[in-house]
This record gives C-alpha cells, structure tokens and sequence, in this order.
C-alpha cells in the first residue's frame, strides 16, 4: 500500500476544512461577524482606553491566538489520559506604529503585530523531557499558531510548575 498515493487520491475534505464568516455593518460603526452557529458584534478594531468595555478586534485576535494554544494542550493532554492537572496563560504582544491608528501627524506607517509571547503555566505529572516534548508535540497540533509562526515573531515558553 502506498500511503503518498493514497493521499493525492483523498478527498477535499479530508485534506482541507473550510470556513466561512460573514460580517456586516447596518449601523456603519460597529461590525456584526456571523459564524455558522453564532454572531458577536466588534465595535473597535483596537483601543487604547483601558477603561472600554467592549471587546476589541485586537482583543479577540490575541484571545484567539492563546486560547489556541491553550486548548491544543488541553486536546493533546485528554488524549493522553488527562495529564495536565492545571494551566495558566499569558499572552503580550507588541504593536508597531500604534500613534497611526490615532490620527497622529507625521505618523503615516502601517501599524502591524511585529511580536507576540505566549507563556503557558502548567502543572503536569512528567519529567523534564517527557514535559518538553508533549509541549512542542501538542503546539504542533495548533492551526493557529501554525500559521503565525509563519509570518510574524511569535514565542511560546512553557514554565513548568511544580
């Protein structure tokens, strides 16, 4: 049996997963996104009032981008009998040219994510190597950071508690 000729044979679906999303704007300051089964409204693509409560496109990127991560090892874990007794993480990131997005004069550069730093804080019943390599292996298995990682500086450390 030739596996590689088996996979050129494979149907689309089993080779690709597509989604799609519809957003709208009836109100031309707010956007509705439109999932398969839900909806959320996204007022601001990012903002720097700390004291707004609306949940911004930026927040919802980077809320993306670690529970990602986080629920890839949380699936890997489950498949390996649960060994994951407790998990925290942190994510920052780092915005170049923020002052273009308010308006400032002289301040015509692209703003863009240059870097971003995931932390993850997690209590599991291995040793040193055994915890290093569920890690890397269960990141491997995330779409999101798959993809990142390929076009942006992003860092994920593993500190293990004890």
């Amino acid at each position: 049996m030739n596996r590689a000729n088996d996979k050129l044979d494979a149907p689309y679906e089993s080779k690709v997963f597509d989604i799609r999303f519809r957003g709208t704007s009836n109100d031309l300051s707010s956007v509705k996104i439109y999932t398969s089964k839900n909806r959320f409204q996204i007022e601001k693509q990012i903002s720097f009032d700390p004291e707004s409560e609306p949940i911004s496109s930026m927040e919802y990127f980077a809320g993306s981008v670690l529970s990602s991560i986080l629920l890839t090892l949380l699936e890997q874990s489950k498949k390996r009998g649960s060994i994951i007794e407790e998990i925290e993480g942190v994510l920052n990131l780092s915005l170049e040219n923020p002052l273009s997005l308010l308006g400032v004069k002289g301040y015509e550069e692209e703003p863009f994510i240059s870097k971003m730093t995931v932390t993850v804080y997690l209590y599991a019943d291995l040793e040193d190597k055994a915890f290093d390599e569920f890690c890397l292996g269960a990141l491997a298995k995330s779409p999101i950071y798959n993809t990142l990682k390929r076009s942006m500086e992003l860092e994920v450390v593993f500190k293990k508690l004890t």
